[in-house]
């Protein structure tokens, strides 16, 4: 496998206090760091968040620049944590660890490291990782529209964007990639290129969202988390994620293509078009001439917001675009044979891997800690991935850490993903060290009493402990 020197990390000197917590099925991540083959380092991506932050000062080992000269750490002390954490009474015996030096790969902690176990939303990681690795960070998810003269039939049709803005997408402009894309830019193109839609009666709205052919509710959901709007089907064509309102878990159309389709409907009513009543679903691809289309926002930003917002509904469906552009049948099986096929491409560990979905709520999923670090040192040695750490929420600034590591130094020094479900609480990503080490570390347990929140604050102790390490041999 072909190794990236890490010739420098830069870590933000001002870390953001606050960024909301999901509160039953994990939604947001949180880990920082800017991997770049120069000397020099580069500026930090940019901060989102929906709200209001305060500023701390970071502590001193948060703004160091890591090299592959910084000192190691002592692989008895990182071994000695992973036991402690073990043997904490807030966690358990099906409390396993893996702690890898990213520059070396040399491995600093092995505690049942190759145990499979259910992973919750750290899953979110090997979706994102093995889709850009597959299809690249400049991948764009395509949205078209079609027009059957004959038949006056306005068709949408689903590319795989589930984050179309209703009005008009933003096309970046320092916003995430929600809304990137808009309903009303596809109406606008569709009146430019057919006049006649405007004219000679009503017209038909129809959806095909075919190339996704599902089941677009993955069987291994539970469905509380389709009843509070953790997840919605992944149908491949939503506007704003089929959220009904402007909540994170609003409430989801029950047919996300549908209401697509509708707001289609609506703009195109705005411009003079008159409108069939009802939206229809096609049957099977349809042979009309596209007439419009729009592009998600890259790839890389998608994985952004899925990992920061740990959003269920983005990574399912991203897994369902990657069996689509890999030629694989786009259901959960197939989705999964993707992930698995794209890790291993980049030299990740795969031996033992199961999956049943994209996003992590499966409890028949089995990922161990070696899976994740070795597809974090794999993905930041990949050309396609290597940028890994833009993507991961910040500790103390973003996402499900946004609110974690306050005063600590961990704070600003760690991106990771988390995962919670019932009795499962789960943590992978990258920490620097106070000498500059650059570490990747996942923590799983999954035999947990109902609550995550002891399990939660003894692996951040320990995360914190390898921020605080100088801890040389």
């Amino acid at each position: 496998m072909r190794r990236k020197v890490l010739a420098g990390i830069l870590v933000p000197a001002v870390v953001m206090g606050g960024a909301g917590a999901y509160a039953v099925a994990d939604a947001y991540d949180v880990v920082p760091g800017w991997i770049t083959a120069e000397p020099v380092p580069v500026a930090p991506a940019p901060f989102l968040s929906p709200l209001p932050v305060s500023a701390a000062s970071a502590p001193a080992s948060a703004v160091s620049v890591v090299s592959a000269d910084a000192p190691r750490p002592s692989a008895d002390y990182v071994q000695s944590l992973a036991e402690a954490v073990r043997a904490d009474e807030r966690t358990g015996t099906s409390t396993n660890v893996s702690v890898v030096d990213v520059v070396t790969g040399d491995v600093l902690a092995d505690l049942d490291a190759d145990d499979v176990q259910v992973p919750a939303s750290s899953t979110k990681l090997l979706t994102a990782v093995s889709a850009i690795a597959d299809l690249g960070p400049d991948h764009r998810m395509t949205t078209t529209v079609t027009w059957e003269p004959a038949g006056r039939v306005v068709t949408l049709v689903a590319g795989g964007d589930m984050m179309l803005a209703a009005g008009e997408g933003h096309g970046g402009d320092g916003v995430d990639a929600n809304g990137y894309a808009g309903i009303a830019d596809l109406a606008d193109a569709v009146v430019l290129a057919a006049p006649d839609v405007l004219s000679g009666g009503a017209v038909t709205i129809a959806v095909d969202d075919t190339a996704f052919e599902g089941p677009a509710v993955n069987p291994d959901w539970p469905q509380y988390a389709l009843d509070n709007g953790y997840v919605v089907g992944a149908t491949g064509l939503a506007v704003d994620v089929a959220r009904t309102g402007d909540e994170q878990y609003s409430q989801r159309y029950p047919d996300p293509s549908i209401a697509a389709g509708d707001h289609l409907a609506a703009a195109l009513s705005e411009r003079g078009a008159t409108i069939a009543e009802g939206v229809t679903r096609a049957a099977s691809p349809g042979t009309a001439s596209a007439v419009a289309s729009v592009q998600s926002a890259p790839l890389s930003d998608v994985a952004h917001l899925l990992l920061r917002d740990s959003d269920n509904t983005i990574a399912e469906v991203v897994s369902r675009v990657h069996a689509l552009e890999t030629d694989r049948p786009t259901t959960p099986a197939g989705a999964a044979q993707a992930t698995i096929a794209g890790l291993d491409g980049i030299g990740a560990p795969v031996r033992g891997l199961v999956l049943h979905d994209g996003a992590g709520f499966s409890e028949r999923n089995r990922v161990s800690p070696e899976h994740l670090t070795g597809a974090i040192t794999a993905a930041l040695a990949a050309e396609p991935t290597q940028d890994l750490l833009d993507w991961l929420p910040v500790g103390g600034l973003e996402g499900t850490v946004g609110s974690r590591y306050a005063d600590t130094s961990a704070a600003g020094a760690l991106r990771a993903k988390t995962g919670s479900l019932t009795g499962v609480t789960a943590l992978a990503g990258t920490v620097q060290t106070a000498d500059g080490r650059l570490l990747a570390f996942a923590i799983l347990a999954d035999g947990m009493p109902y609550g995550p929140v002891a399990p939660r604050v003894a692996f951040d102790e320990m995360v914190t402990a390898l921020a605080d390490c100088g801890c040389e041999p």
